[in-house]
């Protein structure tokens, strides 16, 4: 079955600390609802707007607080840079670091060929999902150079495709079988499913989750609810009006949960679009 992995957003109080005690109902709301594994502090987690040091107080709290396994996210620009993060937790008790292309540089696929391949390395026996979004890295993961990685590196297992080209998803899967992808976009749920992906690193599934397994199970027995399929689409159509994490964290809080404030660049919106009563 196709796992949901949940990219938990991190609580943030209005004097921008993370809020611990919130933080543990959401690992607990995450595992209510169906999750089967969380990625602290990436993206939806606003890690990149944490300090290094409260990134990793906030990974160690999840480690600590929750039955679920934790993957940890690296998103450095320099491989320098990225082995001192991975020494600072190496010994953690985790098995799989995502590991985003790195940003702004805009490095070739020779270059992330080798950057890849030298990560994979260091962490060994660890393991490493590619995080591909070159939406927010002016960078792309082509087919070559994850077929060369998949040669090269027994530990990098699969990746995060979050341009979701289902031609290199459809290319991935009839030759490599065994190399995990996950959709990285929620809005592409059910095309994912249909492509026979390994599973989902979700933004939505943290509220959406019970729904979401619900879906994949009605399609194992060949049985499709238009209904539930079409009110998903509706979600991810009105939280990702926003960029990431504020749709999610404004919808979280219309739900009762506390401490949904936003790390600068991020902002509030000053005027949220009522469609989020429909959810």
């Amino acid at each position: 079955m196709s796992k949901i992995i949940n990219a938990l957003v991190t609580p943030i109080d209005e004097n921008n600390q993370i809020d611990y005690l919130e933080l543990k109902r959401l690992l607990d709301l995450a595992k209510e609802n169906c999750n089967d594994e969380l990625v602290i502090c990436s993206t939806t987690g606003e890690g990149p707007l944490l300090s290094l040091e409260d990134k990793i107080s906030c990974f160690k709290f999840c480690l600590e607080n929750t039955s679920l396994p934790c993957i940890y996210p690296i998103s450095q620009i320099s491989l320098n840079d990225a082995k001192k993060e991975i020494n600072l937790v190496k010994d953690l008790n985790f098995d799989t670091y995502l590991i985003v292309t790195p940003f702004y540089v805009k490095p070739n696929q020779e270059g992330l060929f080798l950057y890849y391949k030298e990560l994979a390395k260091y962490v060994f026996p660890k393991k490493i999902i590619l995080y591909n979004v070159p939406s927010r890295t002016g960078v792309n993961i082509n087919y070559f150079l994850i077929r060369k990685l998949i040669k090269s590196s027994k530990n990098i297992i699969g990746i995060k495709e979050c341009s979701c080209d289902f031609n290199l998803i459809k290319l991935i899967k009839a030759n490599y079988p065994n190399f995990k992808v996950y959709i990285g976009d929620d809005s592409y749920f059910y095309q994912g499913l249909e492509e026979n992906v390994d599973g989902f690193i979700s933004v939505i599934s943290i509220y959406y989750g019970k729904l979401m397994k619900e879906i994949i199970e009605d399609y194992q027995i060949g049985f499709v609810n238009q209904i539930n399929i079409s009110y998903l689409k509706l979600v991810c159509e009105v939280i990702f009006q926003y960029t990431n994490p504020i749709g999610i964290k404004y919808l979280l809080s219309k739900k009762g949960y506390k401490s949904m404030n936003l790390l600068l660049p991020l902002t509030k919106i000053n005027s949220i679009s009522n469609t989020f009563d429909l959810l």
